[in-house]
């Protein structure tokens, strides 16, 4: 006989699904277009670059941007920012720092990010992983992702992290992420229908960017 309370679990968790799945997909109705591929290679390079630096005066042989809890640093930012605090600790990026960064150093310092506020839109200049998947993304099946698009994890239904596609191999994704267990910003990847990419990843996006005035 079939566990009614398993059962109204499952039913429930596929309408969760559902739900933040339409709301990830319902982002390009407002006049925005996704970026070029040429656009996504550069976010996808731009990312890739904090991967391969390292703060002046910090220990350990390897490299990549520190992790940093709310961290906006640029690269530019790791020979100026120890000289000033005295620490190299106040440099770093968190995962939609990584992101935000990309973004700008790929598209313009302004580029604009969107946020939904009481049935209404509002422009932004930073944004966290929740507002990119839920604002500023058109949905892109995984097979189809391409280097700049945006990888999400969630957890329970809600958005915990987002890092940059730099490759696709097919039933392999890589991406550069800011990685709190790591410490650092690193290249890293997940298999398609994994059992990482089932439990940790909600999907993929395209980001969004105002279409050329006429």
């Amino acid at each position: 006989m079939r566990n009614p309370g398993k059962a109204a679990w499952a039913v429930g968790l596929l309408l969760v699904l559902s739900l933040v799945w339409v709301s990830f997909a319902a982002a390009a109705d407002d006049g925005r277009i996704p970026v070029t591929e040429e656009e996504g290679r550069r976010i996808a390079e731009a990312a890739l670059r904090y991967t391969e630096v390292r703060p002046s005066g910090a220990d350990g042989s390897e490299a990549g941007m520190p992790y940093r809890w709310g961290g906006r640093s640029t690269i530019d930012d790791l020979a100026a920012l120890p000289a000033l605090t005295g620490s190299p600790a106040a440099v770093g990026v968190d995962a939609s720092g990584l992101v935000v960064n990309a973004l700008r150093e790929a598209l313009g310092r302004d580029v604009p990010f969107v946020a939904s506020v009481d049935g209404g839109q509002v422009r932004l200049t930073d944004a966290t992983s929740r507002i990119l998947y839920h604002d500023n993304v058109q949905a892109v099946e995984p097979e189809q992702a391409r280097p700049g698009d945006l990888l999400f994890f969630g957890a329970d239904g809600d958005i915990t992290g987002v890092a940059v596609v730099v490759e696709n191999r097919g039933d392999r994704i890589d991406f550069v992420v800011a990685s709190a267990r790591a410490g650092r910003v690193i290249r890293t990847f997940a298999r398609i229908g994994g059992d990482y990419w089932q439990r940790a990843i909600v999907g993929v996006g395209r980001f969004l960017k105002p279409a050329p005035a006429s």
